[in-house]
């Protein structure tokens, strides 16, 4: 990811948000996709542990139908998105092919009104928390401009889904250990270790730890004391290695 570039996505989402009287958020980041990238609307699931998964937001009702028929039918791009970790875009979502790989999910979909979809998954190493969806009411690919673009807005847009979902508890302080109460000193100090056992900057080292603990539906503050113990230890990869 290009400094331009991601300053270009971040200025644009910030005008957008103070035009509209919002803060910047991941609800923001999902409205701002919309002129950003070109497209009709876009959806961000969001998925946690064995469930099916949930819509955190959509900017319309064909998005939220999209997400709808997602959950009900199993199948679509957002599935193979999440699953593989890849980008999936469908320049002609009713079309013979699309059809073969989503048989259920397709004319279903393009009944609904979308007839492009394009899903782009929030990830952090190996830990996958949903996709971001947009769609199009017309058919046509996005341009290599449009796909960067989008890959920012889903990068960001996890950054800000993480801090929203672990804020609360970041606020909260668990019982005591050995008589001395945990803080926030306790996540500033695993995210250190984090950032030097994997070679990542100190925001990078953040969002693992953040996403771990999503994905484990664990507090922050629960994860971090597990880190400064040595009893957990995060991988390139993303994977906890119990010590």
């Amino acid at each position: 990811m290009s400094g331009e570039r991601l300053a270009k996505v971040l200025a644009h989402l910030a005008g957008d948000a103070a035009a509209r009287g919002v803060t910047t958020s991941s609800e923001a980041a999902c409205e701002a996709c919309v002129p950003l990238v070109g497209v009709s609307g876009a959806q961000l699931t969001l998925m946690n542990g064995m469930g099916r998964g949930e819509s955190r937001y959509s900017t319309d009702g064909i998005g939220s139908q999209l997400e709808n028929l997602r959950f009900t039918l199993g199948e679509g791009p957002c599935e193979d998105a999440v699953r593989s970790g890849v980008p999936v875009l469908v320049a002609e979502l009713d079309s013979w092919a699309s059809h073969q790989r989503w048989p259920l999910f397709s004319p279903a979909a393009a009944a609904a009104g979308a007839q492009a979809l394009f899903a782009f998954p929030l990830r952090s190493g190996a830990i996958r928390l949903g996709a971001l969806v947009l769609h199009r009411t017309s058919q046509g690919p996005l341009s290599a401009d449009q796909v960067y673009d989008a890959l920012v807005l889903a990068d960001i847009t996890m950054s800000l889904l993480l801090d929203e979902l672990t804020r609360p508890h970041l606020g909260s302080e668990l019982p005591p250990v050995d008589g001395m109460p945990l803080s926030r000193a306790e996540v500033h100090q695993a995210t250190g270790m984090l950032s030097v056992q994997m070679g990542v900057s100190m925001d990078e080292a953040l969002v693992r730890l953040r996403a771990h603990a999503f994905a484990h539906d664990r507090s922050v503050i629960e994860v971090s004391r597990d880190i400064v113990a040595r009893r957990l230890r995060l991988s390139q990869e993303g994977w906890s290695d119990p010590r």
